[in-house]
């Protein structure tokens, strides 16, 4: 039961983070692809400068810089200057694209200036003829702290990343990155299983072995692990997310020794019972069950009391009838309730007053009549001060052994920010479209003008004749 739950909750965050950098690799390919169709980007013109310039401004956190790349390989123009003129057509992924002509998104690498970035290319044709690319340069480290460094399940839960050719792009060790997990992990035969499955591009669970950290050897001990694909434009990564197995049986290893100890002094007792009666004695043995038992569920409240407080994601439980009945501070925090207790005195996750659109609340309620799990709902709902935030839901619903329905529990995460960056993105590629849907007008206008005088310089040369 204890590794089931385990399993699930790392298997929620993996999915989140596969998710989430899914969706945030696919709005740039869509960004550069519009720029890419752009006069002004095939030509590299100075509004297609200007072009390249605000939008580089717009995301100064994540943005190294944006790259016009020639047909040869040659950064034509750049929003860092530094860059202007660099000769790239032997960096992996540029090779590709000039080969393929086809959108690319590299490996994780390092940058002159030391950085750790991935680049995202869009082909750029002006007709049939190839011209080059117009691709991005993001800041690695604005990912993993959005999507990957805050996955934390108890003291030593934690996330690492694979490339599809096995190189590891991130983990909380700094030595492991940039190197290839064959190497790093040589020796490890446990983890071999999942690694091949992982590099197939599958999801899946494991259980391995492993005594290393921070670059020395260490107790071996047993993880737990649950790995899911990332599908990106060319390529697959891996994510996983592990505990340890000591940890997450933790309550039940102590509950063992106990049950040792009390299972002595029982028998040292059952040898005193017998000269007393077995009356007392059955009396001593219930009495000890029974203290047992209630220690056993303290503690186990104890533990998923600590899941609830420490979590970043809001975690909610909820009746079949729709009342609230469990939810965690990050939730209070994100609807903006006092309290916990506040949430389970006032929400009611299910009415009208708390979604926005009132068609996202019914596609959502009649989600759970076809199926028991649903991730990443995205939806509006309405905080208590009347604030309106984007959210993904992740919800299932639970049964007892016989499959009978008990109640719903999931989590919450607020992706405001990152929907308000995708509004931004859509509303810049709007302003663009605008200014060059009125060049372009401009220019036919400019075309009929000059077409109106040609011919009446004709006339005019006509008349003259006449009258000559």
């Amino acid at each position: 039961m204890v590794i089931r739950h385990t399993n699930e909750t790392q298997m929620v965050h993996a999915k989140l983070a596969a998710r989430g950098i899914e969706e945030y690799f696919t709005s740039w390919v869509k960004a550069l692809t519009t720029l890419s169709k752009s006069d002004h980007i095939i030509d590299n013109d100075e509004d297609g400068k200007n072009f390249i310039k605000v939008l580089s401004e717009s995301y100064p956190d994540e943005v190294l810089s944006i790259n016009r790349v020639s047909e040869n390989g040659i950064i034509i123009y750049s929003s860092d200057k530094r860059r202007l003129q660099t000769d790239v057509s032997g960096q992996k992924h540029i090779h590709e694209l000039l080969n393929d002509h086809h959108t690319v998104i590299s490996d994780v690498f390092t940058t002159d200036e030391g950085e750790n970035a991935i680049s995202v290319q869009v082909p750029v044709f002006k007709g049939v003829n190839f011209k080059g690319s117009i691709g991005v340069l993001i800041n690695f480290r604005s990912i993993t702290n959005r999507y990957l460094a805050e996955i934390k399940i108890g003291k030593t839960g934690h996330a690492w990343v694979i490339s599809q050719g096995g190189i590891e792009l991130y983990s909380p060790e700094p030595g492991f990155i940039g190197k290839s997990i064959t190497e790093s992990l040589k020796g490890y035969s446990s983890m071999t299983p999942m690694l091949a499955e992982m590099l197939k591009g599958h999801q899946g669970y494991a259980t391995y072995q492993f005594d290393k950290a921070s670059g020395h050897n260490i107790k071996m001990t047993s993880k737990l692990a649950v790995y899911v694909p990332v599908h990106l434009k060319n390529t697959i990564w891996s994510i996983v997310v592990v505990t340890n197995r000591d940890e997450a049986l933790q309550s039940l290893v102590s509950f063992k020794n106990r049950l040792i100890f009390i299972m002595v002094v029982f028998s040292i007792v059952g040898i005193i019972a017998v000269v007393y009666g077995s009356k007392a004695w059955k009396i001593v043995k219930e009495e000890g069950k029974r203290k047992n038992t209630e220690a056993l569920l303290k503690e186990r409240e104890e533990q998923y009391r600590n899941i609830y407080d420490n979590a970043l994601e809001g975690i909610f439980q909820i009746t079949l009838e729709g009342k609230c009945f469990k939810a965690n501070k990050a939730l209070a925090k994100m609807l903006a309730y006092d309290s916990p207790e506040a949430v389970v005195s006032l929400l009611k996750p299910f009415s009208n007053q708390f979604w926005v659109n009132t068609y996202e609340r019914t596609k959502f309620i009649n989600l759970f009549e076809k199926q028991d799990v649903i991730i990443g709902f995205e939806a509006q709902l309405r905080r208590i001060d009347d604030e309106v935030i984007w959210v993904s839901l992740n919800c299932r619903l639970l049964h007892d052994e016989q499959g009978n329905k008990l109640y719903y529990e999931g989590f919450i995460l607020d992706i405001t920010v990152r929907k308000e960056n995708e509004l931004i993105i859509k509303n810049k590629l709007a302003d663009l479209q605008w200014h060059y849907d009125i060049a372009i007008n401009r220019e036919l206008r400019m075309s009929e003008l000059k077409e109106e005088v040609n011919s009446l310089l004709i006339e005019l040369n006509k008349e003259k004749k006449y009258r000559g």
